[in-house]
């Protein structure tokens, strides 16, 4: 039987290789947005579920104190200080609530007797990371240093961690109360009734004022609030809301210093204004001297388009960035008189 010749193989040319990668190259430039939107998605979704479990400790909380947690407190009876001292080794709010977000161990091994420059609090808050409450979307959270990122105080002037020890860290917090729309000196946006003109409190007066002083469901001091105290309704008032550490640079689940959030700032502002400090168009801020604070204790997130926020009846809205202010401000105050609600 003959035998026929045997064909010659054929292999690509260089120019249908080159069609081949351009190809190739189209669609995995078309696939990665959306495969980046997806992760995006699945970032925010926890983000959204950390929030939510952070807002039903809190109300299991209430449930057992019959009231939400101050935002910080002190051990120390007779402490002589003002300011930023004043809140210098307090625990805050987030210790009290471990309990209630399955980390009872943890809050077990906390002497709240003592304040948190001594130990065992000390190493505990240098070396802790709560597991879950960190936004995947943030890189910047889980152990941080103040001192880093606040380089000499440029910004504010108080370090204090657990003793406000130079170069000690803590972890960084994707999630803080809400305040409500105040101003760094403690002043309502827009004036209360019979406010008045802005009016300092304590060495200088921040969102640690005392307790009439602001419009939120949390003061950054020891004064608790309750639920009866959302006069407008719990689906229209905040309770706590996503941060982003590197615009606010207090945001600590272990530092008692600012570590409450303001709607004063708009949702996300940072984009809006990356470098400058200053929002006169936008909201009140008369007495403001300090430079970076007022753009830096709001709401943020890196999700596009808005953040995650909880409301005071435990429910979790991703709200767009592009909210009417008016509408953000009333929806921080708990007792403003308004019929705001979330569009």
């Amino acid at each position: 039987m003959p035998v026929g010749k045997a064909g010659k193989s054929r292999g690509f040319t260089l120019v249908e290789l080159l069609v081949v990668i351009t190809i190739i190259g189209i669609l995995i430039a078309l696939l990665l947005p959306a495969v980046q939107a997806a992760r995006e998605a699945a970032r925010r979704i926890q983000c959204s579920n950390q929030l939510k479990q952070l807002a039903l400790g809190l109300h299991e909380y209430h449930e057992a104190h019959e009231t939400f947690p101050p935002g910080s407190f002190c051990p120390k009876p007779g402490v002589s200080a003002s300011g930023c001292a004043l809140f210098a080794q307090c625990h805050t709010w987030f210790e009290v609530v471990l309990p209630f977000i399955e980390q009872t161990a943890l809050y077990n091994k906390l002497d709240f007797t003592v304040g948190t420059d001594v130990e065992p609090n000390k190493t505990i808050m240098a070396t802790t990371v709560v597991g879950g409450m960190n936004c995947p979307s943030d890189e910047r959270t889980v152990m941080v240093d103040l001192s880093v990122l606040n380089p000499a105080g440029v910004c504010g002037g108080c370090d204090y961690i657990h003793g406000g020890v130079a170069g000690t860290v803590s972890q960084g917090a994707s999630y803080i109360p809400s305040a409500g729309p105040v101003n760094m000196n403690g002043c309502a946006i827009p004036a209360w009734p019979n406010k008045g003109n802005c009016q300092s409190c304590g060495g200088g007066g921040d969102i640690r004022c005392g307790p009439n002083d602001l419009p939120g469901l949390f003061n950054g001091g020891p004064f608790p609030r309750k639920q009866s105290h959302c006069r407008d309704g719990t689906s229209n008032t905040f309770l706590i809301g996503e941060t982003v550490l590197r615009w606010n640079q207090f945001a600590m689940y272990f530092n008692s210093h600012l570590n409450v959030g303001s709607t004063n700032v708009p949702p996300n502002y940072f984009k809006i204004n990356p470098k400058g400090c200053s929002f006169p168009t936008l909201c009140y801020t008369s007495g403001i001297g300090r430079p970076c604070i007022p753009d830096r204790g709001g709401f943020n997130s890196h999700h596009p388009g808005g953040l995650n926020m909880a409301m005071a009846d435990g429910s979790v809205h991703y709200v767009q960035e592009t909210i009417d202010y008016e509408t953000w401000v009333y929806l921080g105050d708990r007792r403003d008189g308004t019929a705001t609600h979330l569009p």
